[in-house]
């Protein structure tokens, strides 16, 4: 697993799968990385351990492919890495945004209203 920085994520933003593990308030209070899904740090494992119709229902996105590259998020790093780590474990390609949502605004990087997916389950 190796780390990513802002210059290549947002060079490159579509070619990642971004998944922002701030909970779903700090999402809807500070906005979110453009094309970047939500699923909150404490639902990740489980949430990975769904099967692929069950995670597209629950989060709003087709569950990533060992073969795509998930790009983790948090506000500052921490549960990025955690996160990063994780993923990394079943299987999938995983680099860590450590500067996460605080760098990416501060380098000027385009924010998006804070709008989680919220499953009708």
């Amino acid at each position: 697993m190796t780390d990513i920085e802002y210059e290549e994520l947002a060079a490159n933003l579509d070619s990642f799968v971004v998944v922002d593990v701030r909970g779903r308030n700090e999402v809807k209070r500070n906005g979110q990385i453009p094309g970047s899904h939500c699923v909150p740090i404490g639902e990740l494992e489980d949430a990975f351990d769904l099967d692929d119709d069950a995670f597209q229902e629950k989060y709003g996105f087709a569950k990533p492919s060992s073969e795509q590259t998930v790009v983790t998020l948090c506000q500052v790093g921490g549960r990025a890495r955690r996160a990063g780590d994780a993923l990394a474990k079943k299987g999938l390609q995983a680099r860590v945004y450590m500067g996460s949502f605080e760098d990416w605004t501060a380098k000027g990087g385009k924010v998006d209203p804070g709008t989680p997916f919220q499953s009708a389950n």
